[in-house]
């Protein structure tokens, strides 16, 4: 059993929804019904927010179990959403050229892929699936601020309600170039004390390089934000966003 399968019933308490990010994506989107596809989308949460606010959402994200919670929420609420299983390297085999007004993959989710190569090959898959007036959305950790202030965690995710805390400690790895991205997940709830681990490997992906990586890929009027509340991103930013227009 997957890590995200395993954790998948606290998913929306680790992870809420934010009405920040679900603002920022309804902005550069535009005026509903758009068509957009919410890469890596994770249980869901903003293909939900952005199918209520009159948006046509597809959804994608590896892991079936994630997948199977976005039906949930589809299906609950009376919701178009269109969901399924798909690797992002997959896209282009799953949706046409000029499919979609607006795609996001936000949450670090694209420096999972571990490469720029493979990078480069999503934001081109992804590229290729937009209209020509499309926009793409990216949104990952700073790592300009963790290379400069060495930074080896991030703040820990609790939540009283249920007894949750989220622990993600961060390791470089000199050999690799990779980063180990360590994770703890503790519930002590109803259902008695219950401990999950995980470690994936991260690529630290500088802005720079994703500014370069968006512009091989075909994207222009390339902007970078600190935040989703529009803030002027540097180095000292907790998160890099990025948005780009085809």
């Amino acid at each position: 059993m997957g890590f995200y399968e395993q954790i998948s019933k606290y998913y929306d308490y680790i992870f809420p929804t934010g009405r920040q990010q679900s603002g920022f994506i309804q902005t550069a989107a535009g005026i509903p019904p758009k068509k957009i596809l919410d890469v890596a989308c994770g249980s869901g949460g903003y293909s939900a927010a952005l199918a209520k606010a009159g948006y046509c959402v597809t959804a994608v994200d590896l892991d079936e179990k994630m997948v199977e919670m976005t039906l949930v929420k589809k299906h609950r609420e009376g919701l178009l959403i269109n969901a399924m299983v798909c690797n992002m390297l997959d896209i282009s085999k799953k949706f046409y050229s000029n499919a979609f007004d607006l795609v996001f993959c936000i949450g670090n989710s694209i420096v999972h892929l571990g490469s720029k190569e493979d990078i480069l090959d999503a934001l081109k898959q992804m590229q290729a699936c937009l209209k020509p007036d499309g926009t793409l959305i990216i949104q990952i950790i700073n790592f300009d601020r963790v290379f400069k202030h060495n930074i080896s965690s991030l703040p820990t995710i609790e939540n009283d309600e249920i007894g949750l805390k989220f622990i993600r400690n961060y390791r470089f790895d000199d050999k690799t170039g990779l980063i180990r991205f360590n994770t703890l997940l503790t519930i002590n709830g109803s259902e008695g004390w219950k401990e999950y681990e995980n470690t994936a490997e991260l690529l630290p992906l500088l802005s720079v390089d994703l500014i370069e990586l968006m512009k091989k890929a075909g994207f222009k009027d390339v902007s970078l934000y600190g935040d989703f509340e529009y803030s002027k991103y540097d180095e000292d930013s907790y998160m890099l966003v990025m948005k780009g227009a085809v």
